[in-house]
């Protein structure tokens, strides 16, 4: 039995099997496919929210933190 460092096999082959090509399937499934990513636009265009309500949002948040940090540091002055 014989020990060696490298493995010397035979390098891996590709199994590539052609498939037919039919140009009328293809359009049918291409336009399939617009309409399904379309409807799926739309609906996540009417799902989204929109850029107004995040900075309503983001800015009562900034507003809640600016008071949260006045309240704290008012009660560590009073005790300290």
């Amino acid at each position: 039995m014989a020990f060696t460092f490298f493995n010397n096999r035979e390098p891996r082959q590709f199994n590539y099997k052609p498939r037919f090509y039919d140009p009328k399937k293809e359009e049918s499934t291409g336009d399939a496919r617009r309409d399904f990513a379309r409807n799926l636009h739309e609906e996540w265009q009417s799902k989204r929210n929109h850029t107004s309500d995040k900075k309503n949002n983001s800015s009562i948040t900034i507003i809640f933190m600016i008071f949260f940090a006045i309240v704290l540091a008012l009660i560590l002055w009073k005790f300290f």
